[in-house]
């Protein structure tokens, strides 16, 4: 999901899984958001006259490579391969990370104020989600 230019709002959902997330173009803000929504989610979008949905069509994604996400929810073995990684946030962002699976994570990555830490690794199995927030690019390189 995307706004469109110029607006900034929040971004809500509710149910199967929740998140919330500030979008648009302010140095709080990602300019975009991956959730998955099921039936019965509730969706709620404030401070926006316009935001874009589009559909996720990229295939599932089983290989320990080199990946780049953004703000949202991600499933290993389909939007990342399993294995292991150092992540980074992309220069100049700090945001929250999460991994919930068999390696439960919760770091702030990036940050200047020395609250968040440069880079973490994170073994990643499949089914495992990550939840990124707060940044529009974070990275993952392949370790042995």
């Amino acid at each position: 999901m995307t706004a469109a230019k110029g607006e900034q709002g929040n971004f809500f959902v509710t149910g199967t899984d929740d998140y919330n997330e500030i979008l648009g173009g302010s140095d709080l803000g990602v300019s975009k958001v991956r959730v998955k929504l099921q039936d019965g989610d509730s969706v709620q979008i404030s401070g926006m006259r316009k935001v874009t949905f589009t559909p996720v069509t990229a295939p599932f994604v089983t290989n320990h490579a080199k990946a780049t996400l953004y703000a949202g929810q991600f499933a290993v073995g389909e939007d990342i391969g399993a294995g292991r990684y150092k992540v980074t946030p992309g220069a100049g962002q700090s945001g929250n990370f999460f991994v919930d699976g068999g390696n439960y994570v919760n770091e702030i990555l990036g940050g200047s104020d020395g609250l968040g830490v440069p880079s973490v690794e994170v073994d990643l199995s499949e089914g495992d989600v990550i939840t990124i927030s707060g940044m529009d690019q974070v990275v993952f390189t392949p370790e042995s």
